[in-house]
C-alpha cells in the first residue's frame, strides 16, 4: 500500500514493521516493571539490605509515577512520530525546496532540519515541563524554576544551531568532495570533532549551565588527591558542581586526556560521608584502571568507520539509493542528509543489536569496577554509599529481571551489593 507523495514501499512499511514491532516489545517490558513498581511488600532481599519499608514504599511510588507517565508519553510520541514520518517530515522537505531551490542542498538541508526539529519541539516541552514540575516536584527531587527551565531550553537551541550551522553543510561538502571514499575523510573528520568536543564541552559548553568552583571541603580534598596518587591518576583539578540548582539527584565523574584529568563531583553527593565519597570514587578510578572509557571509544570510533562505509555502499548503489529515498516520500532528490536520515532508518535493527551488547558490556564493566574499589578495601564503604545513594534518588529496589537486562546500563543494586558480599565473603 502507498501514502501520499511516493510514501510506501517495502523499506518505508519495513521500517514502520520494525520500528512499531519495537515499541510494542518496550511496552510489554515497561507493563512487566509497573507491575513490580505496585508491589507494596519488602522484598526479603531488599530488607536484608537495611531499607526500611517507608523508604521502599516511596521508592515504588516515584518509580510508578515515572513509569506510568513515560507509558503516556511513548504512546503519544509513537503516534506522533509515525505521522511526521508518513506526512509531516516529508512535507517540510519539500516546503525547503520550494523556498530555498533545489540547487542549493545545504540552504534546503538546514531549513528541513531546523523545521525537522521544531515539529516536535512543543511535545517535547509540554513533557518536561510536566516530568520537572509535577512528577520530580511531587517526589523532591525537582530545584529548578521556570525562568532557569526556559533559559536552559534558549542556550540548548542557541548551541545547536551554532553548531549545526557550521557543521552540517561542512559533512555535505565533505561527501560530496571525497566521491565514493568519502566515508574515509568523513570518519576521520567526526574522530576529530569527537576529540575536539570531550575537551570543548566540559571547558566551555558545560560551565553556561553549571557553576565549577574548587572543592570547598578541604579535608575531602586532600583524602581524594591522596586516593589519586595512589592509584598514580593524574589529578589536575578537583571540582565541585551547582547540581542542585536543578535536581537533588547526585552524580560524579571525571573527565580529560592523558596526564590532564579532572574530577567533577555534584554538591548533592556530598551527602555522602568522606570514606562514601571515596569508594564511589575509587569505582570510577576502576573505569580508568581498566581502559574502560579508551575501550568504549574505540568501539565507537570502529562503529563510525563501518556506519559511514556502508551508508557510501547503499548511497553509491544507483537505483537502489533513489528508491530508498523515493519510498520515504522524498522524491528523486539526492540530498545527503536525506540518504543519511533514511539509510539510519534501515539499519535500526542491527543498531538495536549493538545497543544492546553495549548494554551488557556496560554492566560487566561495572561490576569490575566494584570489584576494583573492593580490592582496594572499600567494598563496605561502597556498598552502604551505593545504597545511600539509591535511597535518596529513589531508585528502582525491585526491577523486573527482563527489564534490567534489556534496559539497565548498570546493574541492579541487589545485584551490585551481592557480589560485593561474595567478594569479602571470599576474601
Amino acid at each position: 500500500p502507498g501514502l501520499p507523495n511516493g510514501v510506501g514501499g517495502p523499506f518505508f512499511w519495513g521500517f514502520v514493521a520494525f520500528s512499531s514491532g519495537m515499541h510494542l516489545f518496550t511496552q510489554y517490558l515497561e507493563l512487566r516493571q509497573l507491575r513490580k513498581n505496585y508491589e507494596t511488600k519488602l522484598p526479603e532481599e531488599v530488607k536484608a539490605l537495611g531499607v526500611g519499608e517507608q523508604a521502599f514504599l516511596d521508592a515504588q511510588a516515584y518509580q510508578k509515577d515515572r513509569r506510568c507517565f513515560s507509558m503516556v508519553c511513548s504512546w503519544a510520541n509513537f503516534a506522533f512520530n509515525n505521522l511526521c514520518l508518513a506526512v509531516v517530515t516529508p512535507a517540510a522537505w519539500r516546503f525547503a525546496v520550494r523556498t530555498c531551490g533545489a540547487e542549493n542542498e545545504c540552504k534546503c538541508t538546514l531549513l528541513w532540519m531546523f523545521l525537522s526539529s521544531w515539529i516536535d519541539k512543543p511535545l517535547a516541552v509540554a513533557e518536561s515541563l510536566y516530568k520537572n514540575f509535577v512528577i520530580e516536584e511531587k517526589h523532591g527531587f525537582n530545584k529548578m524554576t521556570c525562568s532557569l527551565f526556559f533559559a536552559d531550553l534558549v542556550k540548548s537551541e542557541l548551541l545547536s544551531y551554532a553548531l549545526m550551522g557550521p557543521l552540517v553543510p561542512g559533512l555535505i561538502k565533505l561527501v560530496r568532495w571525497g566521491g565514493k571514499r568519502f566515508y574515509l575523510y568523513v570518519w576521520a573528520a567526526s574522530q576529530t570533532l569527537m576529540f575536539g568536543f570531550m575537551w570543548i564541552y566540559p571547558n566551555f559548553i558545560q560551565p553556561l549551565f553549571n557553576k565549577f568552583e574548587p572543592l570547598h571541603d578541604e579535608q575531602l580534598r586532600d583524602k581524594i588527591e591522596a586516593l589519586a596518587a595512589e592509584e598514580e591518576f593524574p589529578l589536575t583539578n578537583l571540582f565541585q558542581v551547582d547540581g542542585s540548582k536543578r535536581s537533588s539527584h547526585s552524580n560524579a565523574y571525571f573527565f580529560g586526556f592523558w596526564k590532564n584529568k579532572r574530577i567533577v563531583i555534584f554538591d548533592t553527593l556530598l551527602t555522602l560521608d568522606h570514606e562514601q565519597i571515596l569508594a564511589v570514587l575509587c569505582h570510577e578510578l576502576g573505569h580508568w584502571k581498566f581502559g574502560h572509557i579508551t575501550g568504549n571509544i574505540a568501539i565507537s570510533s570502529a562503529h563510525l568507520m563501518a556506519l559511514f562505509w556502508s551508508f557510501g555502499q547503499v548511497m553509491y548503489s544507483g537505483d537502489t539509493s533513489k528508491e530508498i529515498v523515493h519510498s520515504f516520500g522524498y522524491g528523486n532528490s539526492g540530498a545527503v542528509m536525506l540518504s543519511l536520515t533514511t539509510y539510519s532508518m534501515l539499519i535500526a535493527p542491527v543498531e538495536q543489536v549493538l545497543v544492546l551488547l553495549m548494554t551488557l558490556r556496560t554492566r560487566a564493566n561495572e561490576f569490575q569496577a566494584d570489584t576494583f574499589a573492593a580490592e582496594k578495601g572499600r567494598s563496605k564503604e561502597l556498598a552502604s554509599g551505593l545504597l545511600k545513594m539509591s535511597q535518596e534518588n529513589k531508585g528502582d529496589l525491585n526491577p523486573d529481571w527482563l527489564y534490567a537486562w534489556y534496559h539497565f546500563s548498570h546493574p541492579a543494586l541487589v545485584e551490585r551489593l551481592r557480589a560485593l558480599k561474595a567478594f569479602e565473603k571470599k576474601q
